[in-house]
């Protein structure tokens, strides 16, 4: 009995301290969170910095060995080139009578003066085609290698000075040969008919070398267990060593395919030559590294155990552990002691709003929530009893306001004093008949997009933020009385003091402040309109008829504008309606002349001049603008071939809808702009395929001594200072100086790929002069064609 009641004593302390409880756990699971997130991150970066120094050790391995490889790859590829260049070797080439002893000889040549020098060189071929045969300097003159027959008759077809890895028989009999791995070196340079090499020279290499370099790095350090293996171009294992196949080793298949599987082909021949990626084999993670060598189309690949890599590792994490549970632990002790005093206010503020007993002696009732939902229940209560309350209170008034509002300016001109005293007590404002009177129009600035992107609770927030706001401002000077007429407007009665001349400057003052004051902080403006001083209450209504009239004119002041009768008196009246319709005749006539700069210079005098009228004449002329617009786009479009289509704001009846002149104003600037560019843009499209063709002509005529810019001009029958204006713009020179970089460039393609001399390149070319040429050449290459041909021999 006394453990069950113990137990459910500690459940309701539970129970009655839930938020007390959720400040520990949540500032304690912040601190653990921390503490684990810094522990990552300070081992995610020694183990980064850990992988990176690994990684770049092993690059330096395979850089190195890339670097000895390619550096063999070149000087055999220039062996191979000068043998291949040797008279004596070419003779017996391309022989096709007896073998004499000159011919003999070349092979003892080839043997004494190239193989004996080159250790690494296991010997050389000199293939006759006339005869289909290799003479060699390896085992019989007349030699037969098969397996090279095969490399040689694959498809694709080899390609020159390419190393290729092949097996070749050194030795044993027909029926049990036996074969070496040898790198060959094919140079040849034409093809017969049935796509077999007129004549090539081979150079056999030895793998030793290769063999060696391996051998050394794998027993480098015997402790990491690295292995090296490299792949050929055709993703096969290069058999390094005579005594081990590696092909039947699982272990690099395994290698192999992983590599095969993570890493692009077209990734590492494209952009990332170099790179590494972690694998498991038999259940043992490897980080494998690679290397691919361009110059020979091979992939060197490293392999080291993970954990050997990562051996110190394990250690830094366990102490990391240990620090992250110690500094936890006395984080514990602390968070306990400020949850504590966190929790305190939200006690106290449970005692304090309490009703019913519901709080006693610091503890809650039983069936009662948490603290938080208690005090949310008496939130929901006491604000739904508030707003019940103001809904009731303000609802009459306000709707009683604006009846009374506008019975005084509708009907003011026929109320007795007796009926304006009853208004002014209904209205329970301090307004006095004796007292001049102002009348001022607000109204809310864009008003279709404060009714779009508002909610109706905001709405009504910013309704009631103006009205306020722009009494209080009011207030400081005057009384005032102002009423939210519903829509986008609200209505202001106010009394001025006697005397004071300067009464209508001094509520625009003080408006301005309103306004400043509200759309800093509630984002949202409003224009308002003031009238002139009323001596007499029965004028009110007349006054209100001509201010909200008078409010019109924020389509000409703008947004956020301070209206009043002098600043339309000021603005209106020293232009005729007569000079407007001249200016607007000169517009019309610019529009069809196609230069849209001087058109909306001439459209910006239009609306700089309307600016000047009355309201009335201003929205009479601004329609007629866009009438005479779109009636000027139709005959332009009777007699062009390409029709402009008219912009669609003109077409649009938002475009009357604009809340002030000048957007109007951007938006015809806007329309004329998107006609002069389509033109425009026709013309540059126009311009584009004579260019073109221009091109093509030079492109497929460059062998025409005879061609030139006036001979392309009567081609196409355009005048030759058209074509070498479109040209310049579009080929970015002149039409003489394209044809001569095209037979330039044509030149030095039959210089790489040909055996011409320079007199045939020039005539292929379409270039008579010598000396001519040759100036051409060295401004664009800087060097002369001889200098170029032999520097690519080189």
């Amino acid at each position: 009995m006394t453990q069950g009641g113990t137990g459910m004593k500690i459940w309701r302390i539970v129970q009655e301290k839930k938020y007390l409880l959720r400040i520990f756990l949540w500032i304690n699971c912040i601190i653990l969170l921390s503490l684990l997130s810094f522990s990552s991150l300070i081992y995610v970066n020694v183990e980064k910095n850990v992988f990176q120094s690994e990684y770049e050790s092993s690059q330096k391995v395979l850089s190195q060995m890339k670097f000895n490889i390619d550096y063999l790859d070149t000087m055999i590829r220039k062996l191979t080139f000068s043998t291949y260049g040797s008279n004596d070797v070419k003779a017996l080439m391309y022989l096709n009578d007896e073998e004499t002893y000159v011919h003999m000889n070349t092979i003892n040549k080839l043997n004494a003066n190239v193989v004996a020098n080159y250790p690494f060189i296991q010997s050389i071929y000199v293939y006759n085609n006339h005869k289909k045969m290799y003479y060699s300097t390896f085992g019989d003159l007349y030699h037969k290698d098969e397996e090279l027959d095969k490399v040689l008759s694959a498809d694709p077809p080899v390609t020159p000075l390419k190393a290729i890895v092949r097996k070749m028989q050194t030795g044993g009999s027909m029926e049990n040969p036996t074969y070496d791995t040898v790198l060959s070196y094919v140079m040849f340079e034409n093809v017969d008919e049935q796509g077999v090499m007129d004549g090539a020279i081979i150079l056999n290499v030895k793998l030793d070398w290769l063999v060696d370099n391996i051998r050394t790095i794998n027993q480098f350090d015997s402790r990491t267990q690295s292995d090296l293996y490299i792949l050929d171009n055709d993703h096969k294992f290069m058999e390094t060593d005579p005594n081990r196949s590696i092909a039947e080793n699982a272990f690099a298949a395994t290698i192999k395919q992983s590599f095969e599987t993570t890493v692009s082909q077209d990734r590492v021949h494209a952009g990332e030559p170099a790179g590494f990626f972690s694998s498991q084999i038999n259940g043992e993670k490897f980080i494998v590294s690679y290397i691919y060598l361009e110059n020979t189309g091979w992939t060197l690949l490293e392999a080291k155990p993970y954990k050997e890599v990562y051996a110190n590792l394990k250690q830094l994490m366990d102490t990391i552990l240990l620090i992250t549970a110690a500094v936890f632990v006395g984080a514990l002790l602390l968070t306990l002691s400020a949850s504590q005093g966190i929790y305190k206010p939200v006690r106290r503020l449970m005692e304090q709003t309490s009703w019913s007993g519901a709080v006693k002696d610091g503890s809650l009732e039983p069936g009662l929530k948490d603290e938080f939902s208690y005090l949310t229940e008496v939130y929901r209560k006491s604000r739904e009893q508030l707003y019940e309350y103001h809904l009731e209170k303000n609802n009459n008034t306000s709707i009683m306001k604006i009846y009374f509002l506008k019975k005084l300016i509708s009907d003011s001109y026929s109320m007795n004093v007796s009926e304006f005293e009853d208004v002014l007590k209904l209205l329970n404002v301090s307004l006095s008949r004796d007292q001049p009177f102002i009348v001022c129009v607000l109204r809310i600035d864009e008003y279709k997009r404060f009714l779009s992107h508002k909610s109706l609770a905001e709405r009504e927030l910013l309704r009631f933020a103006i009205a306020n706001i722009t009494t209080d401002a009011l207030s400081k000077t005057c009384v005032a009385q102002t009423v939210d007429m519903k829509d986008d407007s609200f209505t202001i009665v106010l009394n001025t003091a006697d005397g004071q001349a300067e009464s209508v400057e001094i509520v625009g003052q003080a408006l301005a402040e309103a306004q400043s004051y509200i759309q800093k902080h509630y984002h949202v403006s409003f224009s308002a309109t003031v009238s002139n001083p009323i001596m007499e209450y029965t004028a009110i209504a007349a006054a209100y008829n001509s201010t909200l009239a008078n409010s019109s004119y924020r389509y000409v002041f703008g947004t956020k504008s301070v209206i009043t009768q002098a600043l339309i008196d000021d603005n209106t009246g020293s232009v005729d309606i007569e000079q407007v319709w001249g200016m607007v005749s000169k517009f019309i006539e610019a529009v069809p002349k196609g230069n849209a700069l001087k058109t909306e210079d001439k459209l910006r005098d239009v609306f700089q001049q309307i600016r000047k009228l009355d309201y009335g004449s201003i929205m009479l002329v601004s329609m007629q603008v866009v009438y005479q617009l779109k009636k000027t786009i139709f005959e332009m479009n009777r007699t062009s071939k390409e029709p402009i289509a008219i912009p669609a704001r003109l077409m649009s009846r938002e475009l009357y809808e604009e809340e002030t002149i000048e957007q109007f104003e951007q938006l015809l600037l806007e329309a004329v702009r998107s006609i002069h560019s389509e033109g425009e843009e026709k013309a540059i499209q126009g311009n584009q395929v004579v260019a073109d063709t221009v091109k093509e002509i030079i492109d497929s005529n460059y062998f025409d001594s005879s061609l030139s810019a006036a001979s392309i001009s009567e081609m196409m029958r355009l005048p030759a200072y058209k074509l070498s204006k479109i040209s310049k713009i579009h080929l970015g020179m002149s039409i003489p100086e394209y044809i001569n970089q095209v037979k330039l460039h044509k030149a030095v393609e039959w210089m790489e790929n040909s055996k011409l001399s320079i007199q045939e390149i020039m005539q292929r070319v379409g270039v008579e002069n010598e000396s001519y040429f040759y100036k051409l050449f060295k401004a664009k290459f800087g060097m002369t064609p001889r200098e170029y041909m032999a520097k690519r021999i080189r």
